[in-house]
């Protein structure tokens, strides 16, 4: 059989199957005997020589499966090693990828040969031929659906807990708060005011946690969370019946669905899912968020798939970032544990585990239950430890809240190609043989412009930091470092997250706030390390209502371009907003942070001479100017325009 891009071929006694591309030269792949049928149905292919397989959904503890087997189940294995949100997809760098169309359980191994089981006596499978890995997870959610988009408040911090369970409710879930009366309100003035008292930046609440805690005054308590920069979920523990009055009436916006409920699993869980996602979606104009466990192939269309109820610990830490990695490679482009596990964890771990986590897309800490804490503190909240891990805490939330433009462009991205924003290595690097396995499971790039190496071990410092080819820019000091070399020892004391950018990033940022849209977004940060000629595409919509759907949005672009003869010689193009949207900014300053040593002569904005300035104190006085700072990070540029329409380009040069 023959396509004008792939050649089937069908061999006799016994039938088998191997796929070629056009040449019919070229291997896709090849069956090493029939397919079996009977209580399994099992596919044997064989490997290649240098093949490398991902995928298979939410993998605790793995990204790259050559050489090993992984489940496609439901075992409440919520451990290393367990699979708590697996797919039926996998996807092979010989190009190809392929998707069981199936509920059964089975497993796929990627031994010499390579085998594939599902407990079922029938076979029906996908395949998508795409010579990227990138190009097979757009092809791979075209049939299962794309990531949903998130709403932009589902970025910050969630915190889940039982807040109502109090002396006058007889429960206890063995939190170290007092003052619980046994009404939703508590959450107020025990958690969220607490919030606000400690200057710590704040995305959503859950004030109840299921199995016998309901809730009480719910349309009250969700306006006056409001009010404080939270927007408010609820726990199902038994089903969505009352969802119509939660969403439509009280005002919930999110579900976080319960294994007491989706524990079934399977067919099951991703009906559950599909009915709290529309729940909210056909009881307001907001957008569908719910988070799940047990969730199956295709539940990026409609949740957080989240590693359940797990111990923080260092072991915790280094097994959760190949998972967060090896989900993307399924398309799952929100996929979290809680910040230092629901039970144990300790201080340094909660930091930790914080840090890095800043730096996905979304996540959440669940209090109440962490009896064996060696600290002693059962709950979760991020200024329980006391300094410096408060501090410490706080800076990378607000680092978090600050990237929110960049985080959203990217789970833009993911919702129209399936891409993550956190990706493998692999994703970017595909030919560098050092991305492909588990040399590098335990860093990821955000995007295209940040590498981060989370810290794992009670040490002070990172061992083995693969920097792939470019140039790196270490985020903290500006230190420069060739790529394709592997860094030993790095500095990595407690508040330091092993962090850098890669040369020619454009990086937006919202100026420092405690909740989305705190303030007005009309200035707008620019981190730009110049390199060459570069460009960044920003997106945008009202960050809350489905309006995007329908077309209202708008992407902004922005180009850096660095002289080859003279390197202080720096042109940036900031082009019109192309789209539109209700409450879109149609005025703005920026603030370019222009991470080079080299100091200007001059800067021109649309031909007019800026300022100099002083210091830090007269630029941000001033209307528009400029001034080098050139003790921080390696050496920072600062260029502030006036405001300007954002329907009109603006050109900057630097000389």
């Amino acid at each position: 059989m023959h396509t004008p891009d792939l050649s089937l071929r069908a061999y006799k006694h016994p039938l088998r199957f191997a796929l070629y591309k056009a040449d019919n030269r070229t291997l896709v792949w090849e069956e090493t005997r029939g397919i079996t049928y009977g209580k399994q149905t099992i596919q044997y292919l064989r490997r290649g020589k240098e093949e490398q397989f991902y995928g298979g959904g939410m993998q605790n503890g793995r990204f790259s499966h050559r050489g090993d087997t992984i489940k496609l189940t439901i075992d409440y294995n919520w451990e290393d090693s367990g699979n708590p949100n697996p797919a039926t997809f996998y996807m092979s760098t010989r190009g190809y990828g392929a998707v069981r169309n199936t509920y059964a359980p089975g497993y796929y191994s990627f031994q010499d040969t390579v085998k594939l089981v599902h407990n079922e006596s029938r076979f029906d499978c996908y395949y998508f031929v795409n010579p990227t890995l990138k190009g097979l997870l757009n092809d791979y959610t075209d049939l299962t659906g794309k990531p949903f988009m998130v709403p932009e408040w589902g970025l910050g911090m969630g915190d889940s807990n039982c807040y109502n369970r109090g002396a006058k409710s007889g429960k206890t879930n063995g939190s170290t708060s007092t003052g619980y009366d046994g009404l939703t309100p508590s959450v107020i003035h025990l958690i969220a005011d607490k919030y606000i008292q400690e200057d710590m930046p704040r995305g959503w609440i859950i004030p109840n946690d299921g199995y016998g805690c309901g809730y009480t005054h719910l349309d009250s308590v969700v306006r006056s969370l409001k009010e404080r920069g939270f927007y408010t979920g609820l726990w199902t523990e038994n089903g969505v019946a009352k969802i119509a009055r939660e969403v439509g009436k009280d005002g919930s916006r999110l579900c976080k669905l319960d294994v007491a409920w989706v524990g079934p699993g399977f067919h099951f869980a991703m009906n559950a899912a599909r009915t709290a996602y529309a729940g909210i979606e056909d009881n307001s104009n907001a957008r569908g968020f719910v988070w799940m466990v047990c969730g199956w192939t295709g539940a990026q269309r409609y949740s957080v798939l989240w590693t359940g109820d797990n111990t923080g610990s260092w072991n915790y830490i280094r097994w959760q970032i190949p998972t967060v990695i090896g989900s993307g490679l399924s398309a799952q482009n929100y996929a979290t544990g809680d910040v230092d596990g629901i039970f144990g964890g300790s201080d340094s771990t909660y930091t930790r585990d914080l840090e890095w986590k800043c730096f996905t897309p979304v996540f959440m800490a669940m209090s109440g239950w962490a009896y064996n804490n060696k600290n002693g503190i059962k709950d979760k909240q991020p200024w329980l430890f006391g300094e410096p891990f408060t501090g410490i805490n706080r800076k990378y939330l607000q680092i978090k809240e600050r990237l929110t433009p960049y985080m959203y462009t990217l789970c833009h991205e993911a919702s129209q190609t399936g891409v993550p924003a956190v990706r493998a290595l692999v994703l970017e690097y595909p030919h560098d043989t050092v991305t492909w396995g588990k040399t590098v499971q335990y860093e990821y790039l955000l995007g295209k412009a940040l590498l981060v190496a989370p810290v794992y071990e009670p040490k002070s410092y990172r061992d083995s930091i693969y920097l792939p080819a470019g140039e790196w820019i270490d985020y903290w000091s500006g230190t420069a470092y060739k790529g394709d070399t592997m860094l030993m020892h790095y500095p990595a004391p407690l508040d330091k997250l092993p962090l850098f950018v890669r040369g020619g990033s454009i990086i937006p940022m919202y100026q420092p706030m405690m909740y989305n849209w705190e303030r007005p977004i009309d200035t707008l940060t620019l981190a730009i390390y110049p390199q060459g000629h570069t460009s960044y595409t920003m997106y945008e919509d009202d960050g809350v209502t489905r309006a995007y759907q329908q077309g209202a949005y708008a992407f902004t672009r922005f180009e850096v371009s660095v002289s080859k003869v003279n390197p202080r010689q720096i042109s940036i193009q900031l082009h019109a907003a192309r789209g539109d949207y209700q409450g879109r900014e149609k005025q703005r300053v920026y603030l370019l942070e222009i991470h080079t040593a080299c100091k200007p002569r001059t800067i021109h904005m649309n031909g007019v001479l800026l300022k100099r300035q002083k210091d830090d104190k007269t630029f941000m006085q001033a209307t528009s100017g400029w001034y080098d700072d050139p003790d921080t990070q390696g050496g920072i540029l600062h260029v502030k325009t006036a405001k300007l329409s954002t329907d009109h380009t603006t050109i900057v040069e630097i000389r």
